[in-house]
């Protein structure tokens, strides 16, 4: 009988040959289903060791292996944390394509359309009480600052990354991942047209998804969804045109 504790009893323990692949493929298939969502730590080794009834040495290969793969990034000191696998590859290409070629950052929005709308639509049937709860934390803080403020872009990102958790799809939770440093870029051209007088408008559009959400109407958080991502490529298109002048 186990004395120790480990990470509550999240995995299986193994018992069969090739420990260390055995070990990599159940970290491979939590983060598949959802169980270790992106930016989430890892329990330790030591606790994984203890779950798996394996040798740390078992889980330190696992652990290298997945690193190697871009499934998991290692902090010196901090421990072990889920990243997409995909996410170094896409990164370079995305931003330098937004950070030199400011009119593609209406092809973002294309897709922003398309992926967020969805999100939208899906969390409103999906959000757990928790889920809300996380969007309705980031509202508040998002109350305090002005959209010129690099604030801004946190809580803006934080909100839009909480409603693609919120569908409890783990393909679409990777893919906003993905898009993080293409959105840093993105607000790198937006604060340049955003002016503060346009808070009122933009935060209560924030608070329309956020309320249509919560009330559990699919369509037409998908609807507010997309009238924000109009509103803000509009106000983009129309201050780079003064700029251009």
């Amino acid at each position: 009988m186990k004395t120790n504790q480990g990470s509550k009893g999240v995995f299986s323990p193994i018992k069969t040959s090739k420990i260390p692949d055995k070990v990599y493929k159940q970290i491979v298939s939590m983060i598949s289903n959802g169980q270790f969502k992106p930016g989430q730590k890892l329990p330790s080794e030591r606790e994984m060791a203890l779950d798996l009834e394996v040798s740390r040495q078992s889980v330190s290969e696992a652990l290298y292996r997945a690193e190697t793969m871009g499934l998991i990034e290692v902090r010196q000191g901090e421990g072990s944390f889920v990243v997409s696998s995909v996410r170094e590859s896409l990164k370079p290409p995305l931003t330098v394509l937004l950070a030199e070629h400011a009119e593609r950052v209406f092809e973002f929005l294309e897709i922003r359309r398309l992926l967020e709308g969805w999100c939208a639509e899906k969390a409103a049937t999906e959000a757990t009480p928790e889920n809300l709860q996380t969007t309705k934390d980031i509202l508040k803080r998002m109350e305090k600052v002005l959209p010129t403020e690099k604030r801004w872009e946190k809580v803006d990102m934080e909100f839009h990354l909480s409603v693609a958790a919120a569908t409890q799809n783990v393909i679409a939770m990777h893919i906003m991942e993905v898009l993080k440093d293409s959105f840093r870029s993105y607000f790198q051209i937006r604060r340049i047209t955003t002016k503060d007088e346009r808070k009122g408008i933009l935060l209560q559009q924030h608070k329309d998804i956020f309320k249509a959400i919560s009330r559990r109407n699919p369509s037409l958080a998908k609807k507010k969804t997309l009238e924000h991502l109009d509103f803000i490529e509009e106000i983009i298109n129309e201050d780079m045109e003064i700029i251009q002048k």
